[in-house]
């Protein structure tokens, strides 16, 4: 029997792992030392390829697209802005659709869950004067969202302006048209015909016991063809931000502490109320006199910036329900709440697929504190007192 020493072992290996790492060196120096990215380009790159783009750089790949999100200064190699609420987030978080949710408000659903975590919230006027949220999540992954209620086309016109699929739970007639009309925008995900990312709370009565998880959905989205596991790059900004609340360039406007939104033509209990807390920065949410909270951990709702914004509506002529008409396309006014002081300001939509823009009174585009931002959709004629 042949008897090996340790010594000659131990010189085996030692040749081993030299040889390992000379290979290895030999591969980084063909690569330039650049860790590969996924989309093929390397760490290096500016903008101009499938991927490698650096965040905000002015690259057609940056988030925000040229010149980055409302003009940030480029964020760390591995961190980006969202381009929904203005946060630093891991650049990998960012990196496919937004999702957007029809979330019920009648009193019901609440409290709801998952509200608190969206980086974006519409609060949209529905039939019977009741309230109906469209909430947007990009690199938060809440568990559950919801209760999940059903489509109106008016929602489906902010959810193509941000390219995100949207889930639901049925819909009206007019919509779910619309949906197999612009299939290649609508991106629907709808538990009446694909039910896997649904789930029916127990401690819920139906129709508000419909909820889905921010994971559930981006695997549905992926399954159904609305986007690879990881895109190239992030979505197109919702707004312009700051980097940081002290940059926000904002109109001075008037000092205000509390404002309340009465909707005209809404039902009694939809007027809401926030309150500024100066500590935080943001607006804490109050639906009547209550505060409104999330069912998980009952943090109480809030936003960096409330923007109410005025929209002509219409009852659709022979619904039996009631249903509306919200005429999204065209332009108008709006009143913004942001670091406890509001100003006027005028918002723009050009098509059903095209993004809202908000502008200041000079024309030039909202420069937003990084933060999350709820939009109220009201009639013109609804009352908004301040204090």
């Amino acid at each position: 029997m042949m008897v090996v020493s340790r010594a000659r072992v131990t010189r085996a290996l030692l040749v081993l792992v030299l040889a390992v790492a000379l290979a290895a060196c030999s591969t980084l120096a063909v690569l330039g030392c650049r860790p590969q990215l996924a989309g093929g380009g390397t760490g290096a790159d500016t903008g101009s390829g499938s991927g490698g783009v650096t965040p905000g750089s002015g690259g057609t790949g940056g988030t925000g697209g040229p010149g980055g999100t409302g003009g940030q200064p480029p964020p760390p190699a591995d961190t980006a802005f969202c381009p929904l609420c203005g946060a630093e987030e891991p650049r990998a978080a960012l990196l496919h659709r937004p999702l957007a949710v029809c979330v019920d408000n009648q009193s019901a659903a609440r409290p709801q869950s998952g509200l608190k975590d969206a980086c974006l919230v519409y609060e949209v006027l529905t039939e019977g004067g009741i309230t109906r949220f469209l909430a947007f999540y990009l690199h938060e992954k809440a568990t559950a969202v919801g209760p999940i209620r059903s489509l109106r086309p008016y929602l489906l016109d902010l959810s193509m302006a941000l390219g995100a699929p949207i889930a639901f739970v049925g819909g009206s007639q007019a919509a779910l048209d619309d949906v197999a009309t612009l299939a290649a925008s609508a991106l629907a995900i709808n538990e009446m015909s694909y039910p896997y990312p649904f789930w029916r709370s127990e401690a819920r009565s139906s129709p508000h016991n419909a909820y889905a998880g921010i994971a559930e959905l981006r695997s549905a989205s992926v399954a159904l063809g609305y986007e690879p596991a990881t895109l190239s790059n992030p979505t197109v900004p919702a707004f312009s931000f700051a980097p940081t609340p002290d940059k926000a360039v904002l109109p001075t406007g008037q000092t205000v502490q509390r404002f309340t939104l009465t909707y005209a033509a809404g039902a009694g209990d939809y007027s809401v109320t926030y309150d500024f807390d100066s500590e935080a920065g943001q607006w804490m949410r109050y639906l009547g006199r209550s505060a409104q909270v999330d069912a998980v951990d009952g943090h109480q709702l809030r936003a960096t910036t409330v923007i109410v914004q005025f929209v002509s509506s219409s009852v659709i002529p022979g619904d039996s329900e009631g249903r509306l008409k919200l005429n999204l396309t065209g332009g108008g006014s709006c009143r913004v709440f942001c670091q406890g002081r509001t100003f006027t300001a005028s918002w723009a939509k050009s098509g059903r697929t095209s993004g809202l823009t908000y502008t200041d009174a000079s024309g030039k585009p909202l420069n937003l504190p990084p933060g999350p931002v709820w939009v109220l959709i009201a009639p013109p004629n609804s009352a908004v007192t301040t204090q």
